[in-house]
């Protein structure tokens, strides 16, 4: 008990922030799967699938739909896990093994899913590029820090984990936004026009400022040791 009021004590105010953030995250996508009850069957009088009786079935989109829903949630729960310290530096073998669910379930289902669904999308072909974009950029950047984590290159591994974990965040960030600009009284195509772009490129914009500033602090310091 002792030792964990330390670990407490120890937080930085980063630190704090980061698992607000995350604990805020994870919050948001336990709302977001309140619908599924209504997803198996599907029930085409609510909500999301209000629309898409005509072609649910008859255009696959029905595999898309049911592959993303059943996997995004796992994408970002067990990505959130990964954000902690502490897990990557004393349980590394819990990392690797919480990783390998990460990157199965989005390579393998969470994002072509989103590819699918992204053809069919609310918005018209605005949202269908933007929710391709972000699928096809979460597939990529998967590959791109699972690859780097099997050539043991740490930290390209963690600047593309980062950047496929803000896109799997872009339902959060998505809800949010609509959430927020719907108080304007836009129209309600734009609004979800705008908030589905926002979604991702907003926090995308925020993580390389990041990462570029923590490569340029990096390489500042090493240039001062020589």
């Amino acid at each position: 008990m002792h030792s964990f009021y330390n670990s407490l004590k120890s937080i930085t105010p980063l630190q704090f922030v980061k698992w607000a953030l995350v604990g805020f995250g994870f919050w948001i996508a336990l709302l977001i799967m309140t619908p599924y009850p209504h997803y198996l069957p599907p029930d085409f009088s609510y909500g999301f699938l209000g629309n898409k009786s005509t072609y649910f079935y008859r255009s696959g989109y029905f595999i898309g739909f049911y592959a993303h829903i059943a996997s995004a949630p796992i994408a970002i729960f067990s990505g959130g896990i990964q954000m902690s310290r502490t897990l990557r530096q004393w349980y590394p073998t819990v990392h690797r093994y919480v990783g390998k669910v990460y990157v199965a379930a989005v390579l393998f289902a969470a994002a072509p899913g989103g590819f699918i669904m992204a053809m069919k999308s609310f918005g018209g072909w605005s949202t269908t590029i933007c929710f391709g974009m972000i699928a096809v950029g979460a597939w990529i950047a998967t590959l791109a820090g699972w690859r780097s984590a099997k050539r043991y290159d740490l930290t390209r591994h963690r600047d593309w984990m980062l950047r496929s974990y803000v896109l799997m965040l872009s339902a959060v960030f998505l809800r949010l936004g609509h959430f927020f600009l719907r108080s304007f009284n836009m129209d309600l195509e734009l609004t979800y026009q705008v908030a589905a772009w926002a979604s991702w490129i907003v926090p995308m914009t925020f993580l390389e400022l990041t990462i570029a500033a923590i490569h340029f602090r990096v390489n500042r310091t090493a240039k001062s040791l020589t």
